[in-house]
């Protein structure tokens, strides 16, 4: 298949200094204004203003309410997609693009027949160091580890592979047999679902390593609690119950009782009522996810 018309995708939510950023090195990188899709997801109005303002020529967007990673994702690609495109290149604001990324990923898709790829993701302040070139979800520790090794195969054909959503190349056709991301997720491992769900429909999945893209780890929503303590724990419960068989569940939840109760440890010693009071949530999470499957 031919993907001669991609465009870029940027999803932004506040930060307008990192959307600019990111906007700003697509530009540099060559590629028109006509093929900037800039995504508000419900951003404050002085942030959407900053970026309409900064890059007018670009083609802006934006829903009135932040819907998490998962519903910025799904509105900012169907946006993208009913003008008639047959893949994009998908960004989050906390990245800069570097010259050749969209025809690397292109190129590997033609290859292998992919509809997601990944691009060579490296860290923003560490030139040279992979970030992401894929990564999987350990089953035995119910965690994410990222790839970042030089050498490995052009596809993602292992059973726990996914690709990280900070940057991510997506056909139309598999976003809509998908039917996008799981908005319940709203933030954290909706995009190891969606790869999940990607396999089962018998989707390919491929990397590209001369598509360079640099990643500002940690500069979206790292240091809010409500992501980080309480999304990202509860959708790795969510994710682990709905995917694992039923045996794995009951070591699986083993697993992150442990990690949470050593959270619970770290927490009360820095006297963190805000995190602490995240993880009493978690505990109703518990509770509710065994009732409903």
């Amino acid at each position: 298949m031919k993907h001669t018309d991609t465009p870029i995708a940027v999803l932004y939510f506040n930060k307008a200094g990192l959307t600019l950023r990111c906007v700003r090195s697509i530009l540099n990188a060559g590629y028109s204004p006509d093929r900037v899709f800039c995504f508000d997801n419900g951003s404050t109005p002085g942030n959407g203003k900053a970026v309409r303002e900064a890059f007018p020529r670009v083609h802006h967007d934006r829903i009135s309410q932040n819907r998490g990673f998962s519903g910025g994702f799904n509105a900012a690609l169907n946006w993208v997609f009913s003008t008639g495109v047959r893949s994009v290149l998908f960004l989050t604001n906390d990245t800069e693009m570097l010259p050749g990324a969209v025809e690397a990923c292109r190129n590997s898709a033609d290859r292998t027949e992919a509809e997601l790829v990944a691009p060579c993701v490296m860290y923003r302040n560490r030139p040279g160091k992979i970030d992401s070139i894929g990564a999987f979800f350990h089953p035995e520790r119910c965690s994410l580890v990222h790839y970042r090794e030089q050498d490995l195969p052009d596809e993602l054909t292992g059973e726990t592979d996914y690709i990280p959503g900070t940057a991510l190349w997506i056909a139309r056709d598999a976003f809509e047999r998908l039917g996008g991301a799981d908005e319940s997720f709203h933030t954290y491992w909706e995009d190891v679902h969606l790869c999940f769900r990607a396999r089962r429909l018998n989707i390919g999945m491929a990397r590209a390593y001369s598509s360079r893209i640099l990643h500002g780890v940690g500069q979206t929503c790292h240091k809010k609690a409500l992501y980080t303590t309480y999304y990202f724990q509860r959708n790795r419960i969510r994710f682990c119950r709905s995917t694992l068989p039923e045996h794995r569940w009951k070591q699986a939840r083993s697993v992150i009782e442990s990690d949470l109760e050593g959270l619970r440890e770290r927490f009360e010693q820095r006297n963190d009522v805000n995190r602490l009071q995240l993880l009493d949530r978690l505990k109703n999470e518990f509770d509710g996810i065994e009732t409903s499957f």
